[in-house]
């Protein structure tokens, strides 16, 4: 059986991308402002220029560290009845993250989040069957700034079950969430081998790699925790203002993150991750929702797959501030491409205003669309078992097929069947997609009232919040 699959690089692409790369990493180089990569780097053989940040990549040290990457990573869950290990021939879907607004499910207002805010959407996403793993989907803006993402890592952890992304600004706030998740896992050791956390750490387009995120990422390897280098690259403002260029900015930030990973720890897990695309010319902002965003997370899913590394992209995301048509056209029209060339994971479910304002009632909607997607790139089974053709010639033309047995046991495995969306036609006074939205916010609620994430144990749950907000 063949999977559905879209192609939108050729060989000779892929290998005209990398070897810009090369010749970018080898000649021009990036700016490297952590000391500690500096001097791992400079110690492995890359090129130091003069005492400033500048480090240039010579080939030979790039191919001898893509051959230390992993081509597997292991995904754990807290209870491990969700454990993902990537690739494995299917898409893992995440959710999106880390916006700074929620919209309201009760008043629909567009409001800064909280930690409550985060608890739910955690909880919620980990009841939804099409998502695979969670970022902590908005900020805790309840709390100090400088214990931020430490109590969302906790909060996310204490809410769900499910493999758990987040992002270290330094190397202390990286060693403090491995802290946590080894504190639920039985130790550091144990979390070598059951990795329930990764991590984003994101490079500054064009090709710098600041000091914080980079001292994380070493210290992320270091403990076996895997990390995704995502690249943010804007057409037009980081990028020349073309798809292929910003290919090869995205890439080399990546393959230097990679090399600053395994330079550090061999075997260190490491994806190839990409969330480039470009600026709106007339409004200044990113195009979350926009065709170049899927093309090049669709791109990246083949370079990824070129240096044998597991992918991570951004895609079903979007630029609408509320659900409506405009959030369903950019989700599905970026969803469906890009997942069609088979990434191993994606993100971006539930995110409105492009990832600033995260919703429940979009979280919702979003899994619909994921189970839509993956329904179209299920393989077309063509066997005799699946052709049926004694029953074709016992019913014969004029035939009924509605009444026949095989239909009543096999319908729910042949057909999608959408737990929101309908096909009833018109309904006098009440417009489909009000709804539609309606049976959205039936189902978060239902959802808040019933789903249970299993609890920590007591000393765990107080470790690991001893741990992100220490002295309280």
């Amino acid at each position: 059986m063949a999977y559905p699959r879209l192609h939108v690089l050729e060989q000779a692409d892929l290998e005209a991308i990398d070897l810009a790369t090369r010749d970018l990493l080898s000649h021009s180089g990036l700016h490297v402002h952590s000391a500690l990569a500096r001097e791992a780097l400079r110690a492995a053989g890359a090129d130091l220029v003069d005492s400033g940040p500048r480090v240039r990549i010579p080939e030979a040290l790039l191919d001898e560290n893509l051959r230390k990457a992993p081509h597997e990573i292991h995904l754990a869950s807290r209870d491990g009845k969700r454990d993902l290990r990537v690739p494995d021939g299917r898409t893992h879907v995440c959710t999106d993250g880390c916006g700074v607004h929620v919209l309201d499910l009760e008043t629909g207002e567009r409001r800064e989040s909280t930690t409550k805010d985060l608890a739910d959407l955690t909880r919620v996403a980990d009841g939804l069957g099409p998502l695979d793993y969670q970022w902590p989907m908005c900020v805790a803006g309840d709390v100090p700034s400088e214990i931020h993402g430490l109590v969302e890592a906790a909060t996310a952890l204490e809410n769900t079950t499910k493999h758990i992304q987040h992002e270290a600004l330094s190397a202390k706030e990286a060693e403090a969430m491995t802290d946590m998740a080894a504190a639920i896992v039985g130790g550091r050791r144990e979390l070598r081998r059951r990795p329930i956390i990764s991590s984003i750490q994101c490079p500054v387009s064009p090709m710098v790699l600041e000091e914080g995120s980079t001292d994380a990422l070493m210290a992320f390897g270091r403990a076996g925790v895997p990390v995704a280098p995502m690249s943010m690259v804007l057409m037009g403002g980081s990028s020349p203002v073309d798809l292929a260029s910003a290919l090869v900015v995205s890439n080399a930030e990546i393959l230097a993150s990679v090399v600053v990973s395994q330079v550090t720890a061999p075997g260190a897990p490491i994806f190839w991750s990409i969330a480039s695309g470009p600026i709106d010319m007339r409004s200044g902002s990113f195009g979350a929702g926009s065709p170049e965003m899927a093309v090049l997370s669709a791109a990246g899913t083949e370079l990824a797959r070129h240096y044998g590394l597991p992918s991570l992209i951004a895609s079903l995301g979007c630029d609408a501030d509320t659900p409506g048509f405009q959030a369903a056209m950019e989700k599905m029209g970026t969803g469906m491409f890009s997942l069609l060339t088979g990434p191993d994971t994606v993100s971006g479910i539930g995110g409105l205003d492009t990832d600033n304002t995260m919703s429940l009632e979009q979280l919702v909607l979003d899994a619909e669309i994921v189970g839509y997607i993956q329904r179209v790139m299920q393989p077309v089974p063509v066997r005799e078992d699946a052709i049926h053709l004694d029953m074709l010639k016992r019913v014969g033309p004029a035939g009924n097929y509605l009444k026949e047995r095989h239909t009543l046991l096999h319908f729910k495995e042949a057909l999608w069947s959408s737990k929101l969306l309908l096909r009833e036609g018109f309904v006098e006074g009440h417009p489909n997609e009000e709804r539609v939205r309606t049976r959205a916010r039936a189902r978060v609620r239902e959802l808040l009232a019933e789903h249970e994430v299993a609890p920590l144990d007591a000393d765990v749950h107080q470790r690991i919040w001893e741990i992100a907000r220490p002295g309280c």
